[in-house]
């Protein structure tokens, strides 16, 4: 399974995730290593899908409010790991610890979700904890997006 991190990840973190915990099967790039620096997501992720990815890797704390971003998501039918709002805070090495705990049951998870669909790790170490499920509001994001096409439309004539 193809698996894009995003670059709210750093690079060297996805290279130790790759070479140290990553299952036969699973690969896991940067989308900064990959050319994608300076890109929009809705570029990259669009790209990625296109070229057989099926996974999405993101610390980006708003990325599920973004209309562009969910309407890549649901364009592409591509899974989504949401890492915790406190990830995006912590320090390297705690950012890399995190995954490299967590990556197994990241694959796990997966291997079992649906297309569209997004799961969360806690900012935890806890070895028994899920992850959790998060709600992606395609609709709402829809019409979100609507608006700010009616809106942009009149603020230009």
């Amino acid at each position: 399974m193809r698996v894009r991190a995003d670059e709210h990840i750093a690079p060297a973190i996805v290279q130790a995730i790759g070479e140290i915990a990553a299952s036969d099967g699973f690969e896991l790039t940067s989308v900064l290593v990959e050319g994608f620096g300076g890109s929009t997501d809705v570029h990259w992720i669009t790209a990625f899908a296109k070229d057989g990815g099926h996974a999405i890797l993101t610390a980006d704390t708003d990325f599920l409010k973004q209309p562009p971003q969910v309407q890549a998501v649901e364009r592409t039918g591509l899974k989504v790991i949401h890492l915790p709002s406190g990830w995006a805070n912590a320090s390297r090495a705690i950012q890399a610890g995190h995954l490299m705990i967590w990556w197994r049951r990241i694959e796990e998870q997966l291997s079992a979700m649906k297309p569209r669909e997004c799961f969360t790790t806690p900012f935890s170490v806890n070895d028994a904890a899920p992850l959790r499920k998060v709600a992606i509001d395609f609709q709402a994001m829809g019409k979100k997006a609507k608006k700010a096409n009616r809106v942009g439309r009149s603020a230009s004539r």
